[in-house]
């Protein structure tokens, strides 16, 4: 789990900014918010970010999917640039160096990452974990500006011999993480794996609103060999008010054509699975058929005919059991997409009361009535602000000072937490939008 992340100089960040899952001394909600890593140590399972539009709420979660594909992504080469961007509305900023680190619990220990590059080149690295209440360092990587190459030095208490560390560096070139570069690497076992698996495995992707969830639910339900994803989802969509009664992934495979060998050879799929497809001469359609109770019987409707809000709550629900069943981290911008207020208060209430396994839920959100529940624990509130220059502040609920008997929700209407968008008058000058024709 993710105890803190910090991160300076990306996109619209400059100066450092720190999201933490470390509660404050709050008790209230523990049990359903807090998950205890190691014995005294609680981390809290959910953060949720608010902000105006284009105040850097989504450049929050892409500092943090990008630091993930950082420590698992190889280049093709020493040639190619790092894909980010650092702060550009200031000369200093954008020839600065970017910094990013995170704190996080492995298996009941504390580890530390941390980071200092450009779009060139790594510049620093450093792994470290504690045994106890020091420190101890796994790798740590600096940059020969004179030779041109990186240097990597490992901690005794890594586990990998002269031969595996020898591979390691060889595979580090600078534009690499010395973390990817053993993941390509063929050593022997150690704690760089569960490290590794971390990142590669337990920190999703990004779901963006504009993504369709249609796919993402028919893969998870193609691999549900026992039927247990399917049971989960009807199950909740009944609790959430949908009269769905069971759900079905009807498959037909259908004859290639020449129109559609055209089409398969420019879409975005992996060669080798074009090369499959062309070979067996079918594709293969899947279908969602959704099976409705009502007062005047059972019918059976595609998923052509559901609402888009069906459809993602659905994608949703596939999230939550991932959620609840395995460690993940999950990232969401602008949840609400699609979603009625009460259905996504209903999905966060479920992840908190049956969430007992060390994952976490990052949101993005424009929806501000989740800051006048009752059950919304203060240090999970996080505020995107824009400064006069053009950076994002980000902001915890719970360091503003607000008494506990006030209102989050009219504090942040009345602009007491945060600024809010400045509109200016309804009526236009263009006297030309009023003239008769």
């Amino acid at each position: 789990m993710i105890a803190e992340f910090k991160f300076k100089n990306f996109f619209s960040i400059r100066s450092e900014q720190v999201l933490s899952f470390e509660p404050t001394m709050d008790t209230f909600g523990k049990d359903e918010y807090c998950y205890e890593v190691k014995d005294g140590v609680n981390l809290l399972k959910i953060a949720t970010i608010y902000g105006a539009n284009a105040s850097g709420k989504t450049n929050i979660l892409m500092a943090l999917s990008f630091f993930r594909d950082l420590m698992v992504d190889l280049p093709k080469d020493r040639t190619e640039e790092i894909d980010f961007t650092p702060f550009l509305l200031d000369d200093e900023s954008r020839n600065s160096k970017t910094e990013m680190s995170m704190a996080f619990y492995l298996e009941e220990e504390r580890y530390n990452l941390s980071v200092v590059l450009d779009n060139k080149r790594i510049y620093s690295e450093k792994l470290e974990f504690y045994p106890g209440t020091q420190p101890a360092v796994l790798y740590n990587r600096t940059y020969n500006q004179e030779s041109d190459i990186s240097e990597v030095k490992f901690g005794n208490k890594l586990g990998i011999g002269k031969k595996g560390q020898t591979a390691i560096v060889g595979n580090t070139i600078n534009n690499c993480t010395v973390l990817a570069a053993f993941g390509k690497s063929n050593v022997e076992s150690s704690r760089l794996n569960i490290v590794y698996n971390f990142f590669s495995s337990s920190i999703k992707d990004i779901l963006q609103p504009q993504v369709s969830l249609t796919t993402f639910a028919k893969k998870n339900l193609d691999d549900d060999k026992d039927g247990s994803l399917k049971r989960f989802l009807v199950s909740f969509l009944k609790a959430s008010d949908f009269n769905i009664s069971d759900i079905e992934l009807k498959e037909e495979e259908v004859l290639i054509t020449p129109e559609m060998q055209k089409m398969i050879e420019v879409a975005p799929i992996p060669e080798e699975a074009k090369k499959q497809m062309f070979q067996k001469g079918k594709i293969t359609n899947a279908e969602l058929m959704f099976s409705h109770t009502t007062d005047h019987g059972d019918f059976i409707l595609p998923e052509g005919m559901e609402s888009r809000g069906t459809i993602r709550f659905m994608g949703i629900a596939v999230l939550l059991k991932q959620l609840l069943l395995e460690q993940k981290i999950i990232l969401v911008d602008e949840v609400e997409t699609s979603l009625h207020y009460e259905l996504l208060a209903y999905f966060i209430k479920v992840y908190l009361a049956n969430s007992c396994n060390p994952s976490q839920l990052i949101l993005s959100t424009h929806d501000i009535n989740l800051l006048d529940e009752d059950f919304i624990r203060r240090d999970t509130i996080w505020f995107t602000d824009k400064s006069n220059s053009g950076e994002t502040i980000l902001t915890r609920l719970s360091s503003l000072g607000l008494h506990k008997n006030l209102s989050p929700y009219n504090a942040y209407r009345q602009g007491k937490l945060v600024k809010l968008p400045f509109l200016g008058s309804i009526y236009l000058k263009d006297d030309k939008l009023c003239e008769e024709e």
